[in-house]
């Protein structure tokens, strides 16, 4: 009887938001070094402004780098889908309109079938008081949209869902 053996390759292609700010920068800055360029693929950084500084700095180590244009979520879904990535790390950007663009790039991701979504949320947000912090609280609202998209079976989205504080 002859065993065969099988050795799984998966791609993995990651898309980042708000690559302009702090930490959507330092997480593609990351992606996109040892010891990870070995298990990333591919490095795609959506930005605001596509003439901020960290952007152009995280192009010049390999990422691409797309606008996201706030307000236009069909444009979004289809950029989503044509950069092939896999993996959506969704960084809520420092901007006065956060809950909103933060919602459109949730249910953009969801419609663009992307099968892993990483919200990268706030410590000590369950703790936040809607009337004294309501800015920390908005992460709770989007911790419960990210995560409604679990066990969903009209989208490739509900497959892995993920929230890190």
């Amino acid at each position: 009887m002859a065993t065969r053996s099988f050795t799984i390759v998966m791609s993995r292609n990651v898309c980042i938001t708000a690559v302009d700010g702090h930490t959507g920068f330092l997480i593609g800055e990351l992606l996109l070094s040892e010891p990870f360029t070995s298990k990333v693929d591919s490095v795609v950084g959506l930005t605001l402004d596509l003439s901020a500084e960290r952007a152009k700095e995280l192009e010049g180590l390999g990422a691409r780098i797309v606008e996201h244009k706030h307000g236009r979520e069909r444009v979004l879904v289809k950029l989503l889908k044509e950069t092939g990535c896999d993996t959506i790390c969704l960084v809520p950007p420092a901007h006065s309109h956060k809950m909103d663009i933060s919602i459109e790039l949730v249910s953009a991701a969801k419609k663009a079938n992307i099968p892993n979504v990483l919200l990268i949320s706030s410590a000590g947000c369950d703790y936040a008081s809607r009337q004294k912090q309501p800015r920390l609280r908005e992460f709770i609202e989007l911790e419960s949209l990210t995560m409604e998209a679990k066990g969903d079976p009209s989208t490739s989205t509900g497959h892995s869902p993920c929230i890190i504080r």
